[in-house]
């Protein structure tokens, strides 16, 4: 027969293997947004990654709110003209369909203080809500994971991996950022997300 104390013990142990087996593994999403100027963003792209796989990617061009004005550095930076969004959706337009990626969601994007500010910049613009979001910065993994890189941009980053791609068009970018989550983690042997930034020391913020 169990004592109190020992029916106590074990079923504290299954529910921690409860929980730990509901986990998402390795399970989120990269964000990447291009700008026409400041935080008025031109183009977005995400990538979906479930159980390890990248399962979907996708970039929408915007119609930015400074429009017709593209800052002449940003343009060069990534080639998008007024013409190219001059037809293109608002982002208050397209946030039906950009927000099931986002909601509830550990989200990662490289130098994620640029990308998020960039979200909530427009978020405030349109006066929509913020949704629930956890995020994490691919530049502070990398750091941790392969320190003796010089730089750790994602030009660099991707180059070190041997990935070839489109550099600042946001589907490109953010399907990059999701590789370079994913090679992080195995590295290190994470099953997922938490894991991984709990062994690296990095923590998630919240949007």
């Amino acid at each position: 027969m169990f004592s109190i104390s020992e029916f106590s013990q074990n079923s504290v142990s299954l529910i921690w293997k409860i929980i730990i087996s509901l986990k998402p593994i390795m399970t989120f999403t990269a964000i990447d947004f291009e700008t026409a100027h400041a935080s008025f963003p031109c183009e977005i792209g995400l990538t979906r990654v479930e159980d390890g796989v990248i399962i979907k990617s996708k970039s929408w061009l915007i119609k930015p709110a400074c429009y017709p004005y593209m800052n002449p550095w940003n343009q060069k930076v990534h080639g998008i003209s007024s013409r190219d969004v001059s037809m293109a959706s608002t982002f208050d337009e397209l946030w039906g369909e950009l927000k099931p990626w986002m909601e509830d969601s550990i989200m990662v994007a490289h130098n994620a203080a640029f990308d998020m500010r960039v979200l909530k910049a427009a978020l405030a613009y349109y006066d929509l809500a913020i949704p629930r979001v956890d995020y994490f910065c691919t530049v502070n993994v990398s750091r941790k994971v392969w320190k003796q890189l010089s730089s750790h941009s994602l030009g660099s980053v991707s180059q070190f991996h041997d990935i070839h791609f489109n550099h600042h068009r946001a589907g490109d970018d953010a399907e990059v950022c999701a590789m370079i989550a994913l090679k992080a983690f195995e590295a290190i042997q994470a099953q997922n997300v938490h894991e991984g930034l709990t062994k690296l020391g990095v923590s998630l913020k919240k949007l």
